[in-house]
This record gives structure tokens, C-alpha cells and sequence, in this order.
């Protein structure tokens, strides 16, 4: 079971910390060896940077006309040092890049925040550190497409050829028959292919984030949450496993109807799977919840025997043999 308030900006903080050393090391790792190689190289480094750090000290000393002729006269020292290293660069097939800092994230430049809000890619780590804590990192990489033992045609495209649109599934049909296997197989596709996916189950929605969150009045304990809470409704895609097993009141109703409708509006795709029909979702849901599903969603009806219990037979079977 996954703990919501572990997980929280210092975590992130320290990912993107760790990924900022990892580059700035093997920048320091490149130069080494391009200086080693081409010590003119080096030389043109070192009198470009001495050229910025004279002047800078030199200003402090000069009047302010004086100090603006030596910025200029700084300006087109810097620009003739670095054609003449650009072609030196060039002349010997040295890519520029090579002696710069590279980033995971161009964006925010592996910061996390732009413009002062998070970057699209502090979904992803947030959703790596909740695959990490629960055991679904694992489970996907037993099920998926390359495990899958028949074709599925609709779920593989949707994973594979996956637009920002809203499309949705419901995955409907009883215990066993391969529902979660098919919600995994299309998390894991998705995840690979870089999209921001939140997997969950219907008690873990509403027992430990939803009503934590909104209930808590701890200014704390709600930042703790906040950046989970987020991604109910922002990740690309939410897979909410299992529903119909949580307890019914009217804080889940209304709270389900909030994140199907405001993902719909926000053209946010949703999975669904439950052992429920979709009689049994009328009886168990009110009716504008079911009526949205049902006007908006793929619905799969999965048959067959269960596959779980099938496995475990065969399992044993091979075990005996």
C-alpha cells in the first residue's frame, strides 16, 4: 500500500538534485578529456573566462563611463574568442554540446519549476516515486503487451497511438478475466512511451487521497497531498482499478462524478475496470455518473472463465508433474 504523505516536493526536490550532479559530473568528465586532447582548446576556455572575470573586477574600480567602455570592450573580446573557438570546434568535429550541460529536461533545465509553476516533467517523477513505493512497478513488468498471450486490438492501439483527446475505456466482466492484466498492459505501454500515467484503485482514490486531502484542514498534511491530488486530474491517463469494491456514501459519489467530468472537460483520458455490469453500475451509481460513462467510453466487455484461477490450476498442474 502506497503512503500519500511520504511522498512530497522534498522527494522530488532530491531527484532532480541528483539529476543535476549526474550532468554537471559528466560534463566535467567531457572536458577532461576534449582538454586533454586539445589543450588549445583548454587555453581558449581559459582566456575567454579570465577576459569576463577581469573586466568584472576592473568595473568595480572604474567610473560609470569608464566602466560602460570596459563592458563594451569586454563584449568584443568575449565575441572574438568565441569565433575563433567555434571554428576551432568546427575544424576538428568537436560538438558544441559536448562542452555544455545537457538536461533530462530542456524545459525547466532539470529545476522542476518554470515561470514559477511545475513543469511537466514533475508529473513524472512524482509518478515514478509512487510506482517505486508500490509493488506496481514490478507486477508491469510481468504484464504487458510483450506478455499478453492474445490480441487486443483496441487497447494496443489506444496505448500506441495515444492523443491528448480524451478517449476512455470501461473495462467491464467478472473477477478473473483479465481486466487488470489489460489495464496494466496499456499503463506500461503508455509509461514507456513517455505519457504521465496514475494508476489506482478505487479505495486507494478515495481513502487515501481524495478524502485526506479535501477533509484535512492541516496546511501541512494538504501539501503533502497536493502534488498527488494533482495528478488525479492532470495525469494523462488515470486507470482507476476496481471500482464498485470502495464504500459508497455520498463523499465517493460526488467525488467520482468530479473526476470523470472534470477530466472529460479537460480532454484527460480515464480507464476504468470494474466487476461490475453496467446494470449493476445504475443501480450502484446515480444516474448522471453512469450516463457520462456510458456516452463517452469505449465499453469492453471482458468473458470468459477465470483467468486467475486457470493460471493457478496450471500452475499447481506443472507443480505435480
Amino acid at each position: 500500500m502506497v503512503n500519500y504523505f511520504t511522498i512530497g516536493k522534498n522527494d522530488v526536490s532530491n531527484i532532480y538534485s541528483r539529476i543535476r550532479t549526474t550532468h554537471e559530473r559528466e560534463l566535467v568528465e567531457r572536458r577532461r578529456k576534449l582538454y586533454t586532447e586539445w589543450p588549445e582548446l583548454a587555453e581558449m576556455d581559459r582566456q575567454i573566462t579570465e577576459a569576463n572575470t577581469r573586466t568584472i573586477r576592473k568595473i568595480l574600480t572604474l567610473s560609470p563611463s569608464e566602466a560602460e567602455k570596459a563592458k563594451k570592450d569586454r563584449l568584443q573580446l568575449v565575441k572574438q574568442r568565441r569565433e575563433e573557438r567555434n571554428r576551432f570546434l568546427q575544424e576538428h568535429g568537436i560538438k558544441p554540446e559536448d562542452l555544455e550541460l545537457s538536461y533530462d529536461c530542456p524545459i525547466c533545465k532539470d529545476e522542476g519549476i518554470i515561470d514559477g509553476k511545475r513543469c511537466i516533467c514533475y508529473q513524472k517523477h512524482m509518478l515514478k516515486l509512487l510506482y517505486r513505493q508500490s509493488s506496481l512497478e514490478n507486477v508491469l513488468e510481468k504484464e504487458n503487451f510483450d506478455t499478453f498471450s492474445f490480441d487486443f486490438a483496441k487497447s494496443k492501439d489506444f496505448s500506441t497511438n495515444f492523443k491528448a483527446d480524451g478517449r476512455s475505456f470501461l473495462f467491464t466482466g467478472g473477477a478473473g478475466t483479465g481486466k487488470t492484466f489489460m489495464s496494466h498492459c496499456i499503463a506500461k505501454e503508455m509509461m514507456d512511451r513517455g505519457h504521465s500515467v496514475l494508476y489506482v484503485t478505487a479505495n486507494e482514490l478515495f481513502e487515501n487521497i481524495l478524502a485526506p486531502y479535501i477533509m484535512f484542514v492541516e496546511p501541512d498534511a494538504k501539501e503533502r497531498l497536493k502534488s498527488v491530488y494533482e495528478l488525479v486530474y492532470n495525469a494523462e491517463l488515470l486507470v482507476l482499478d476496481d471500482l464498485g469494491t470502495e464504500m459508497t456514501n455520498s463523499f465517493t459519489l460526488s467525488q467520482l462524478f468530479e473526476v470523470i467530468n472534470r477530466r472529460m472537460l479537460s480532454d484527460r483520458s480515464t480507464l476504468i475496470s470494474t466487476n461490475l455490469s453496467l446494470k449493476q453500475l445504475r443501480d450502484k451509481y446515480q444516474e448522471r455518473i453512469v450516463s457520462r460513462i456510458i456516452e463517452r467510453y469505449d465499453i469492453c466487455h471482458f468473458y470468459g472463465n477465470n483467468i486467475r484461477s486457470k493460471k493457478k490450476t496450471e500452475q499447481l498442474k506443472h507443480t505435480e508433474d
